[in-house]
């Protein structure tokens, strides 16, 4: 079981004991049984998991590609204002989950079993589906209300066990209250609901539903020949009558033709590439050679990024010159990590300058150049250009931690860790901003109208670390 799989599970059981003992009875309305601000509370105690657990991918192209696409299918669910997150398991495993608080978590596995987008997208239009029809909450909902107390800690680890089967033994020996996998089985009942809703988004984002269909045999064919099912097929069990009533709902949509642009295929091949372990260069060269590949162009990219894993970079530039024509970010990016790797800095940002101006808003591109200026000791430039893109992402911690660095670089202290507090404010991780605005509250200034930022920032972390003590005794 992964780091951050155990860390959810302890999380869940320990930290909200307080609430299953003080659970009132409050009838059968599923939002009352979790209230939205426990709700806000477990996710925001997840999040801060999965921004600091090494078994979640911080990889900005694959991140923005998931959420992009997330984002797009939330928006023809039946509640669009709903926030999402999405994020990437570093797991060979083919899974994906839905948790409280719209976190929906995709294993690299789920990425490395589909053959096009409408696969994926299919997958996560049913987890979208799980949570804008409430389906956790309606189950712990519809349970015998004199049992809340004793269920109520195995109903939050069932989250857990969402991602990883095997983790239901945990929340078994936590809680000792009734078997895990029951309470599966007695959220199977909205499969069948999400399948509907989910092949609904789908439609309606613009994508083939018939690779609803095509996912879920293709994970079936594939488990005939392992020793046990994929994840995916354990935690949403595909039932002849469930293929018998999607097939059958498939038949009111026409047939639609989705042309895959190639930027799926090279995500899917970053993915393989840096983030499993059961490829290499070795077997991306036999795939490309014995023609048995989904994409060449994605094979041959993901053969690139292994090989400049592996700082064979003579290599990577080769493939690279094979790739160069086809005007995507993605293999633009492969050319400026080329340029770093052999020294040539001044290059790289050259280059990054003109991609900025085609691709304004490229997350990685305005996190390359901000690393190239502060490699060549260009810390005003640096911070001058993050503070734009700060205005547009100001959720975006990694922003924060490059504009730390820039005012390092300039010797500001008090801004240093004014940005190194939005850092791990950003991150969920609320004590350490606490800190870090502290520090930057006792740094001697004579800029009247940063300290008094800093020090209203610092209060206003304090306040709402007490709301949250407080939220948590209730």
């Amino acid at each position: 079981m992964s780091i951050l799989k155990k860390i959810i599970i302890l999380f869940l059981v320990i930290s909200h004991v307080s609430w299953a003992i003080n659970i009132p009875d409050l009838g059968e309305y599923s939002d009352q049984f979790i209230s939205p601000y426990q709700e806000k509370m477990i996710a925001r105690e997840i999040l801060y998991q999965v921004h600091s657990s090494p078994d979640v991918i911080q990889d900005e192209e694959v991140n923005d590609y998931l959420n992009f696409l997330g984002d797009k299918l939330a928006s023809h669910s039946d509640n669009p204002q709903k926030d999402f997150t999405f994020f990437v398991l570093k797991d060979d495993s083919i899974n994906a989950f839905a948790m409280l608080g719209g976190l929906i978590g995709v294993h690299t596995g789920l990425f490395m079993s589909a053959t096009n987008e409408s696969e994926v997208a299919s997958v996560l239009g049913h987890e979208i589906a799980h949570v804008t029809q409430k389906h956790l909450q309606r189950v712990l909902a519809k349970q015998d209300r004199d049992k809340y107390k004793s269920i109520f800690l195995l109903a939050l680890g069932l989250l857990a066990a969402r991602s990883n089967p095997q983790a239901a033994s945990g929340a078994i020996m936590a809680s000792q209250a009734m078997n895990v996998q029951n309470f599966l089985d007695y959220t199977r009942e909205h499969e069948q609901e999400a399948d509907r809703i989910g092949i609904e988004i789908l439609y309606k984002a613009g994508y083939n539903v018939g690779s609803a269909i095509d996912f879920f045999n293709t994970l079936q064919k594939g488990s005939r020949f392992a020793y046990s099912a994929p994840s995916y097929l354990r935690t949403h069990p595909i039932t002849s009558d469930r293929i018998s009533d999607i097939s059958n709902r498939l038949k009111d949509y026409p047939y639609r033709y989705i042309n895959n642009n190639n930027y799926f295929h090279f995500i899917r091949g970053k993915i393989r590439a840096l983030y499993s372990d059961s490829s290499s260069i070795k077997v991306f060269k036999k795939n490309i050679e014995n023609k048995t590949y989904v994409n060449l162009q994605g094979e041959q990219y993901a053969l690139a990024l292994a090989y400049l894993k592996e700082n064979q970079f003579i290599e990577a530039e080769k493939i690279y010159q094979l790739l160069k024509n086809e005007h995507n970010p993605l293999i633009d990016n492969l050319h400026v990590s080329l340029l770093i790797e052999n020294k040539k800095i001044g290059e790289a940002k050259a280059e990054l300058e003109k991609l900025m101006i085609k691709h304004p808003f490229y997350r990685a591109f305005v996190y390359r150049l901000a690393e190239v200026n502060l490699i060549l000791g260009n810390f005003k430039e640096a911070q001058e250009n993050i503070q734009n893109y700060i205005f547009k992402y100001r959720s975006d911690p990694n922003l924060y931690k490059l504009m730390a660095k820039a005012y390092k670089g300039l010797g500001r202290d008090l801004e240093y860790h004014e940005n190194m507090g939005e850092y791990f404010y950003y991150q969920f991780n609320l004590k350490e901003a606490i800190i870090q605005f502290g520090l930057a509250k006792k740094v001697k200034s004579n800029d009247f109208y940063a300290q008094s930022r800093v020090e209203a920032r610092l209060k206003q972390l304090q306040n709402e670390q007490l709301l949250i003590q407080e939220g948590r005794k209730q």
